[in-house]
């Protein structure tokens, strides 16, 4: 079930139409403009009285920065994070770093900010890093910037989903998105191997990433 009138909401009319493609294939029913009211160990209650029987309830209600942020008088979003500069310094407080999803940051100069997403937390956590070192060296640093978008959605037995740009234009779907779906879960995502050389190499936030 989803509180807005369509199944995911904030994303493009083209990438909607495949969830719900895949979700008719699949057998999955939405009931949208609804919300729970509770749970509990026998289902949900809706807000307009209604009650659907389950023993398994999965409710996911969005994503918010760390309570450490509260710690610093400095201007938040709605989510919480922190406001920052082109070097991930927050606003007002320029000895403090801030990245990943407690960094309110600007991806480009046409309004776009990071979403609280490996996709941005990664190169984000590169930049800060290479520019708390820089401060320190006295050296300058490198303004923060990640142009590329994509969104790849995994959709079950049904595949997966692939888009570029911030207008998620989709480019792949089905078992051709899910094999990249894996790669990035599995691969891209992970750790370096303990190797000095290759550690210092994928820190790097100048080299290509997404």
């Amino acid at each position: 079930m989803n509180a807005a009138p369509q199944p995911g909401a904030r994303y493009s009319e083209e990438l909607r139409n495949v969830i719900i493609e895949a979700s008719a294939e699949l057998g999955v029913e939405w009931l949208v403009n609804t919300e729970v009211e509770s749970v509990d160990a026998t289902g949900i209650t809706l807000k307009d009285g209604q009650t659907i029987a389950s023993q398994t309830v999965i409710w996911t209600v969005g994503v918010q920065a760390n309570d450490l942020t509260g710690q610093i008088d400095a201007p938040r979003d709605r989510q919480g994070r922190l406001h920052v500069n082109a070097q991930l310094q927050v606003v007002g407080h320029d000895d403090i770093y801030a990245t990943g999803d407690v960094a309110y940051a600007a991806t480009d100069d046409k309004g776009n900010h990071a979403l609280m997403t490996c996709q941005h937390a990664i190169l984000l956590g590169k930049f800060a890093g290479n520019n708390a070192a820089a401060d320190l060296l006295e050296v300058a640093p490198l303004p923060y910037r990640q142009e590329n978008y994509v969104t790849c959605l995994d959709l079950g037995a049904w595949g997966a989903v692939y888009t570029e740009g911030w207008d998620q234009q989709v480019k792949l779907t089905r078992a051709e998105a899910k094999k990249l779906k894996l790669s990035i879960v599995s691969e891209l995502i992970y750790p370096p191997k303990a190797d000095r050389a290759v550690a210092f190499e994928i820190a790097d936030p100048l080299a290509p990433f997404v």
